[in-house]
């Protein structure tokens, strides 16, 4: 009995310190460097097109935030592309704007499925997934097309405590999981190859971590602590390709890569291990003044690397040895915080931006 009065205090003062507590993730200490060796004078890199774009400040896309039309960004330079909104994500679920700082998406290939990763705050190290069955919110309630406004109604009326029958319909299509250490939270991606779900927890660090989601109870279950080398601190954002493997970029601060360049790194996140390889050619025109989220595309077998108004991609095939033709860029309308970029099987884009939080959707990018 005292045993169990005393599991019981513990788990109410968790509940207390941080939100909902999150049981241990079963975490493995990897040893040694996770990055190869490299000789830095082999290292080169292409003269892509520059498209960058400088840090602004962050426009609103709405004057109604229950809107009903969507709103679209347009290319302004280099390869044409127009997103246009799709889905308006949930910005107030149990207090006003709590949902407001999503930090990075991950959509099925089938596209009916999303995570989002929002954090308590914008500089916040603490937050959670929601979990969306987007194929019955677009069949069921036409979140997509005629009741944009649907799925934001339903979660501000939860707030306010005046849910409707159709509120409650709709947010039994959404799943929220419990509060945990995200770190930054840019960087949670999906493993087509096995369905894994993987976040970055110690960003910009040298010693850092990846970590596993459940698909199910959306908190983690597996942690690799690993270090790169010692001069070498982990991206912020992560991806992986259909066979499986790793990726993450990061901007040169100077010395033996010219300073702003693109560094891409490939690599594997085995069961108990991570391994990267610095990709001997990098970009030397970055996209933006902040790296926000990078991404593949199966159907074109390309990456892309995200930036506040400005994307940037290559092809796969042409790892190491791009030409700068080979490289596509666009800068982009609007003046939005750019958050995380999926593509489903068939080739769709689905671009998360903040201010307020919104899928917008772009075909054949």
């Amino acid at each position: 009995m005292k045993k169990a009065v005393w599991l019981t205090a513990v788990a109410s003062a968790a509940l207390l310190l941080g939100g909902t507590s999150v049981a241990q993730a079963k975490t493995y200490n990897q040893k040694g460097n996770a990055l190869a060796s490299y000789n830095v004078k082999k290292y080169k890199t292409v003269n892509n097109k520059n498209l960058f774009v400088k840090r602004y400040g962050f426009k609103t896309s709405y004057s109604n935030i229950f809107q009903t039309s969507p709103t679209s960004l347009h290319s302004t330079k280099g390869k044409k592309a127009t997103f246009k909104s799709n889905v308006f994500l949930p910005v107030t679920y149990n207090r006003s704007a709590d949902w407001g700082n999503p930090q990075s998406e991950v959509i099925t290939k089938d596209g009916k499925t999303l995570y989002e990763l929002i954090t308590t705050s914008s500089q916040s190290t603490r937050g959670w997934i929601v979990k969306y069955n987007l194929g019955a919110l677009r069949s069921k309630y036409g979140i997509s097309t005629s009741h944009m406004d649907a799925l934001r109604r339903a979660t501000y009326d939860h707030a306010t405590k005046q849910m409707t029958s159709k509120d409650k319909a709709i947010l039994k299509y959404i799943k929220v999981g419990p509060k945990f250490n995200t770190g930054h939270g840019q960087s949670l991606s999906m493993n087509p190859k096995n369905g894994q779900l993987w976040f970055i927890g110690k960003p910009a660090a040298v010693k850092s971590n990846v970590q596993q989601v459940s698909t199910k109870t959306l908190k983690p279950t597996k942690k690799i602590n690993f270090k790169l080398k010692s001069t070498v601190a982990m991206g912020s954002n992560l991806t992986f390709d259909k066979k499986g493997n790793a990726y993450f970029f990061t901007y040169s601060n100077g010395g033996w890569a010219p300073k702003g360049a693109v560094k891409i790194y490939q690599g594997k996140i085995y069961s108990k291990s991570v391994k990267f390889h610095l990709v001997m050619q990098g970009l030397r025109n970055r996209p933006g003044t902040k790296p926000q989220a990078m991404s593949y595309n199966a159907k074109r077998n390309r990456l892309y690397f995200v930036s506040d108004g400005s994307i940037s991609s290559i092809p796969v095939s042409k790892l190491g040895h791009l030409k700068a033709s080979q490289v596509e860029a666009s800068k982009f309308s609007g003046k939005r915080e750019f958050e995380g970029l999926q593509f489903t099987s068939n080739g769709n884009g689905y671009l998360m931006s903040n201010k307020g939080a919104e899928l917008l959707k772009i075909s054949k990018y």
